[in-house]
């Protein structure tokens, strides 16, 4: 049965040792925890409506904890408070009647997560980041709180108190995507491509000032290049952002899909990879590539940890939406000349080179472990976390 396309239970959740937060990308937990732990999906869009006599009654022991300032001080009124917060308090009653060993998401920057992990103190709430978190898009209200955090980097460390983000506890790891999807076999991969474009297309979320300038730089980027390639011959690809016919296939304020701004600019000069999520096709692009650039893309960083070459090109003229990047990353300048220059230095330079030049940063911003693979290291520290609340506990 179906309510507001949510689907009710008439029961209470069973009991497991592992409850993952949100539905999105979870099988990526379900391919990291340790093997041995029963797990559930406790999803989010939408979510499930546990109609169960435990979960009311836990329901009812939670009311207690309803803060009454805060509903009256929600910046959408007192009424959208109090559903906010009797919504967030059934999330809690229904994570108490399962009582896992640990909750895990991919989705570090959930809100509901966020809240759940600072008001539940009775088993740990482990998130794992998905993304870059960019100073021009945080928001101090955003309730970003994380007991436990499996970072990209350092830089997260030094960066989040400045955002207003709250984390207990920083296990700089690298990225888990890169762990699981390049080819960790392949040290010294071949180069088939000189240069990889990664998309930075918005996508379908409308045409605020953010969009039109990132948008503005890239095309300014993407102009350059498609001169640089031909007048110097090289073999080169972009990998788009958006699967087609998903929602963000289509920019309506562009005009054009995302398949068709590229053929516009580039023509047949470069091979167009449509992405696939699925596989995360990206990777393996960017481990065969030379050279990888974009306007604004977090998967450089994660080929950077990987200890490729790589180049943020801002044509914004503001640094609002790069700050958090090092200079020795970014191009500012949107000139053929200079941008020639950067690109010829890039792909004469040798690898080793590079990463003996570049291995600091590399770590600081992707922290991969040493002696051990991302996806491995997570395990092993959830174990640790679990075995640590268990002793507390006691």
């Amino acid at each position: 049965m179906k309510l507001f396309g949510r689907k009710l239970k008439f029961a209470s959740p069973k009991k497991v040792d592992i409850v993952i937060f949100d539905e999105v990308n979870s099988d990526l937990v379900v391919r990291t925890i340790n093997k041995s732990y029963s797990y559930c999906v406790f999803n989010q869009r939408p979510e499930d409506i546990w109609v169960g006599f435990n979960v009311f009654r836990k329901l009812f022991d939670n009311l207690s904890h309803f803060q009454w300032e805060h509903a009256s001080k929600h910046q959408r009124g007192f009424i959208v408070g109090t559903i906010k917060q009797l919504r967030l308090l059934y999330y809690k009653s229904c994570l108490d009647v399962i009582n896992p060993k640990a909750v895990v998401t991919f989705i570090d920057n959930s809100s509901a997560f966020g809240w759940l992990s600072k008001h539940c103190r009775e088993y740990p709430f482990i998130a794992i980041q998905n993304g870059s978190r960019l100073s021009y898009a945080s928001s101090h209200d955003s309730g970003y709180y994380v007991q436990h955090l499996f970072s990209y980097g350092y830089h997260e460390k030094d960066l989040f108190p400045s955002l207003g983000y709250q984390v207990e506890n920083f296990y700089p790891v690298g990225s888990l995507l890169a762990s699981l999807y390049f080819d960790q076999q392949v040290k010294h991969p071949s180069h088939h491509y000189d240069l990889l474009i990664v998309s930075a297309w918005r996508g379908n979320i409308g045409f605020q000032l953010d969009v039109q300038d990132t948008m503005r730089s890239m095309s300014i980027m993407d102009r350059l290049l498609s001169r640089y390639i031909v007048e110097n011959g090289l073999k080169a690809a972009v990998i788009m952002r958006s699967e087609r016919g998903s929602k963000d296939w289509v920019m309506p304020e562009v005009g054009m899909s995302e398949e068709q701004y590229y053929k516009n600019i580039y023509r047949d000069t470069v091979d167009i990879v449509e992405t696939d999520f699925s596989k995360r096709n990206i990777f393996p692009m960017m481990q065969k590539s030379e050279v990888i650039i974009s306007c604004l893309s977090s998967a450089l960083l994660e080929a950077y940890g990987m200890k490729k070459k790589i180049l943020f090109c801002n044509f914004t003229g503001t640094d609002r939406y790069h700050c958090d990047f090092d200079p020795a990353i970014v191009t500012t300048q949107p000139a053929w000349d200079e941008l020639s220059i950067r690109l010829n230095g890039l792909l004469t330079q040798k690898d080793d080179d590079y990463q003996k030049e570049h291995k600091e940063m590399m770590d600081y911003y992707m922290a991969f472990p040493d002696g051990a693979l991302t996806h491995e290291y997570i395990a092993i520290k959830i174990d640790e976390i679990i075995e640590q609340n268990s002793v507390i506990s006691l």
